[in-house]
């Protein structure tokens, strides 16, 4: 295609962009004085008529959102397509929700699948049954933010892919084309979205590898396809992450595909909530020094697994319950250390998940109380409160390989009969945590083969750090096509003052829009750091684990010693979870690596 042509061809696009914004903001003034209207005239309904008027009045507020997102995204495809049967010609966009009034349809009607397709005939099943077939005359893809295109490209049945324009996409993804992510990706996307809503969905793949993405946009096709919509419900389904910064982080992702309602909670917040626990705080480790943490964990992971041949009576006076299970096989030191969990009313893993196990074996299922309504003879609905079943039709297990295998049984008795639905989003190689899940066996989960997605990961580090993580012994692969940058720097410092003062000089030489990640192996050390860049948006300080799963275009791993990520010669278990931590560490930045402590990393080999 001619520049002049493309020229055209953007210039008619931008156009029409503009155009629907303009039309979309007109809409959202007109729901918007609806909304208005309707929250006025509920202070004068009825009681017995306000849930089904409330109801009414949080779906024109949902609309809302999805038309505010509309307006600044208004589709990502274009589909100029021929009725097979009639002939007739049409234009069809495909975008986040749909805005029939414009022909733009949500991505999960069952014809968006036509925008994977290459141009030619092609054919889908309607809701209705009906098999519909057209030609796919000529397919746009775009990428649109604040109603600006940033990417287009096209290709039709009498011309191959031409990109027409394209722009940086934001400073995560400087570097990447985006035709090498569609070639790679949207295909095996969309199979995956439209896979069987029964059973377990398996999908694995490092960082960087759009797994999360992937996960996300399968809930959000459930939730919203005619097609199963039925049985999953966006409060039926809940989500496990790993720590607060990742729930927050999916807190606000999920609504921009039109997801809401969806319990996003980490596992010690659930399992509290179902035991009806208050003033327990939770404990990742406890004890004092690696070895007396290491030690501990590994007498109560024997104790647990030995447990479940076992069924202890469940009493809200849960410490005399855990003392009665675990004083027994404990020595001196450690039975201290229980003493001042109860002093502290700490818990950690392994208790939370015994004393769920032991409420569940004394009353044969997990359940909380809460509110719920009953309906009455006379049509009316009596609020009640009661215990009621802990049932999901979804339940998202984000970074499975970290959860205990006891952990994941006890979620899986959760899900609802008619859904029977479990998604494992994670990397069985990336393992932070001992005694965890090694393969889906140990769960009773039989994954077949068209449920298992494999993703590869998309690099967006630079040669100069994948090449430093391969000299520590990682297997990892460093292409021409990986883009060059700054050297990995290693300095050597003597305390916390230096390494603060050296983060603060490297943010005076990036610029506003790029990251620092400040990570450490140990929560702890990072007191001083959270106190010192508390308030810059562009810095944020995570121990490794929290880390997991985000980016930053520069990484700064402080506090680094001989021994932080190493461990004793007869310790093969903990030398493995400490090898995938520095790994996971080191693979978070993306332009810039700096390695800040009292020993180098070059010195060992992992």
């Amino acid at each position: 295609m001619k520049k002049d042509r493309k020229n055209q061809r953007l210039q008619e696009a931008r156009q029409h962009v503009e155009k629907t914004c303009l039309c979309i903001v007109d809409a959202i003034g007109a729901l918007a004085k609806s909304v208005i209207k309707r929250k006025a005239e509920l202070k004068h309904i009825h009681e017995s008529d306000k849930l089904v008027f409330t109801r009414l009045l949080i779906h024109d507020e949902e609309r809302l959102t999805e038309l505010h997102h509309l307006q600044d995204s208004p589709y990502f495809a274009k589909c100029q397509i021929q009725k097979e049967r009639s002939g007739e010609g049409d234009t069809w966009y495909f975008g986040k929700f749909s805005y029939t009034d414009l022909n733009i349809f949500s991505w999960v009607t069952p014809a968006a699948s036509i925008r994977f397709e290459n141009p030619g005939s092609f054919s889908f099943e309607q809701p209705s049954g009906k098999l519909e077939k057209v030609k796919l005359l000529e397919k746009d893809q775009y990428m649109i933010v604040d109603g600006k295109i940033i990417f287009l490209a096209t290709e039709s049945i009498d011309e191959g892919r031409t990109l027409i324009h394209q722009e940086h996409f934001s400073r995560q993804k400087i570097g990447f084309v985006l035709p090498e992510i569609v070639a790679q990706m949207e295909k095996a996307q969309d199979q995956v979205i439209r896979a069987s809503h029964k059973g377990a969905l398996v999908i694995s793949g490092p960082a960087g590898s759009g797994k999360t993405t992937l996960a996300f946009h399968r809930i959000a096709y459930l939730v919203q396809s005619p097609e199963t919509m039925e049985f999953f419900t966006s409060d039926s389904i809940i989500v496990f992450v790993q720590d607060e910064g990742t729930k927050d982080y999916f807190s606000h992702l999920l609504p921009e595909l039109g997801i809401r309602n969806v319990q996003i909670t980490t596992f010690a917040e659930w399992a509290m909530k179902v035991l009806g626990l208050e003033g327990v705080v939770y404990a990742d480790r406890i004890g004092n020094g690696e070895e007396e943490k290491n030690a501990y964990e590994a007498t109560k992971l024997a104790i647990l697994k030995a447990s479940q041949k076992n069924s202890y009576k469940y009493t809200k006076n849960i410490f005399n319950l855990l003392s009665e299970v675990y004083a027994p096989h404990m020595n001196d030191s450690q039975q201290a250390l229980l003493s001042d969990q109860k002093k502290f009313m700490q818990l950690d893993r392994f208790d939370l998940t015994l004393l769920l196990d032991a409420f569940k074996s004394k009353h044969g299922e997990l359940s909380t109380k809460r509110d719920y309504y009953l309906e009455l003879n006379n049509g009316k609905l009596k609020k009640k409160n009661g215990r009621l079943p802990v049932r999901y039709s979804l339940v998202l297990v984000d970074e499975f390989q970290n959860y205990l295998p006891e952990q994941i049984v006890l979620m899986k008795g959760c899900k609802k009969e008619e859904g029977q639905s479990m998604l494992y989003v994670g990397d069985i190689a990336q393992q932070v945590q001992s005694g965890t899940m090694r393969d889906f066996s140990e769960i009773n989960e039989v994954i077949a083969d068209d449920a298992l997605v494999a993703l590869k990961k998309v690099y967006r580090n630079t040669k100069e750090i994948l090449s430093f993580i391969k000299s520590l012994g990682y297997p990892v692969e460093v292409s021409n096509e990986v883009k060059d940058g700054k050297a990995v720097e290693e300095h050597v410092m003597q305390g916390k003052d230096e390494e603060i003062a050296y983060v603060k000089g490297l943010l005076k030489g990036i610029s506003e829009n790029m990251t620092i990640g400040v990570l450490s192996r140990h929560q702890e050390y990072l007191a001083e750091f959270e106190i010192a860049f508390k308030g810059d948006e562009r810095v944020r300080v995570l121990d490794v684990k929290e880390a997991q799963g985000v980016e930053f275009d520069v990484v700064c791993m402080v506090g680094v010693e001989e021994t932080t990520f190493r461990a004793s010669d007869d310790q093969p278990e903990q030398q493995r979870i400490l090898k995938n931590l520095l790994y996971i560490g080191l693979t978070r930045a993306m332009t810039e690596l700096h390695i800040l402590g009292t020993s180098k990393l070059k010195k060992f080999s992992y």
